[in-house]
């Protein structure tokens, strides 16, 4: 199972590995020679040849490469002792038209250049291919990710990523709820109507429900009210919710039908905390990394009167406090500085991840809402919200 992250002209695919991505590399374009780092031959070597290709090993001095037009060139940079300057023979190789197909994979290492811009600013065809906390994309041209999106039979997923045009390197992502909208009791009174139509006579409290939004890994509310189910299962507060994350997980389609009933009914009390005039001061691109499912963002967009690109809450790998949503959008608009606005402690760990994880990019967190201090560190910009941060000229 895989999906591109927005419409194919956003430039990303996710999937579950890298072995998923290369199998569509390999569907969608005829095997003729493909050259491979020595390491990939013995698992994709005989792949290549049942497909009626070649299957050949990169000489040591890839300068002296010169593969005909059709070719292909697999270059594994995460392997042991991959030279840290193994991209730039390929820079002659991509200029060249038609040139050969260039797939380079796990280029995580900070050391090396920004081989993104290899991938979607350089003429000719090339992909990049990353790995990352359980999860796989890849970057590359539009029409490259539309083609192989297309061989491999994935379609794309709501909220589209923008063209790759870039804005000086700078990126401002922001959450919605608590950041651009403010739910008031739309989502308190979801889950409580939710709650009392699944375990009629439970006991719930809006502390209640603030308490484990609060303890982090809860961002999405289908989620949070399956804990508070199990919560009730286990007779008391969870300190350890690892051994029940099966059992949370169970309860969680249920739960989506539910709240997602009541929240037809709440959504009215919910309303935007910024116009689209102020955000249109931010020198950079603008992007949201949410906990709503694409379904919930869409009516998010209608109250707040205008879309943006984003990454919503519509797999495992893309949930908040996990990273991938955030270095996802960071590769897709080539961004150099991320600023991510959010209101929780799953939004700063997002924050906190992505910077572990992207070490070269310039990583900011800014805190807002009433709850800032818990979860705000040192360097960290803090604010009421997000209209005082850009009155502030805080923002890029």
């Amino acid at each position: 199972m895989a999906a591109c992250l927005g419409a194919p002209e956003g430039g990303v695919l996710a999937a579950p590995s890298l072995r998923k991505l290369l199998e569509a590399v390999l569907a969608a374009w005829a095997c003729g020679r493909v050259w491979l780092s020595p390491e990939l031959l013995p698992n994709w070597g005989h792949r290549i040849e049942d497909r009626g290709g070649q299957a050949l090993v990169l000489p040591v001095d890839l300068a002296s490469l010169r593969p005909a037009a059709g070719a292909q060139v697999w270059l594994d940079l995460g392997a042991p002792g991959a030279p840290e300057d193994a991209v730039a023979p390929f820079m002659a190789l991509v200029s060249a038209d038609p040139g050969p197909l260039v797939v380079l994979l796990r280029d995580n290492d900070p050391r090396r250049a920004r081989t993104q811009r290899l991938a979607v600013d350089r003429p000719g065809r090339v992909l990049l291919l990353r790995e990352t906390g359980g999860t796989a994309y890849l970057l590359g041209k539009p029409e490259l990710v539309t083609r192989l999106a297309e061989a491999a039979g994935w379609r794309p997923e709501p909220g589209p990523l923008p063209a790759l045009a870039g804005n000086g390197g700078r990126l401002l992502v922001l959450d919605v709820d608590g950041v651009l909208i403010d739910p008031g009791r739309a989502f308190l009174d979801a889950v409580a109507g939710a709650l009392g139509q699944l375990a009629p006579g439970m006991a719930w409290s809006d502390q209640d429900y603030l308490r484990l939004k609060r303890s982090g890994g809860f961002n999405n509310d289908f989620r949070l009210t399956a804990a508070a189910l199990v919560q009730a299962e286990q007779g008391g507060p969870v300190t350890d919710w690892s051994p029940l994350e099966a059992r949370v997980r169970a309860w969680e389609p249920r739960c989506e039908v539910a709240v997602r009933q009541h929240y037809r009914r709440t959504a009215r009390l919910a309303r935007a905390m910024v116009a689209p005039e102020q955000l249109s001061a931010v020198r950079g691109d603008l992007a949201i990394c949410t906990g709503r499912p694409p379904g919930e963002l869409a009516s998010g967009f209608e109250l707040l009167g205008f879309e943006l690109p984003a990454v919503s809450d519509r797999a495992p790998h893309l949930r908040k406090p996990r990273p991938e949503g955030l270095i996802q959008l960071a590769d897709a608009f080539r961004a150099e500085r991320i600023v991510f606005v959010g209101d929780s402690l799953d939004d700063a760990a997002a924050l906190r991840g992505a910077r572990g994880l992207r070490p070269e990019l310039d990583w900011c967190f800014a805190a807002v809402g009433p709850q800032r201090a818990s979860f705000a560190r040192a360097g960290d910009l803090q604010a009421e919200g997000l209209a005082e941060l850009l009155e502030n000229g805080d923002l890029p």
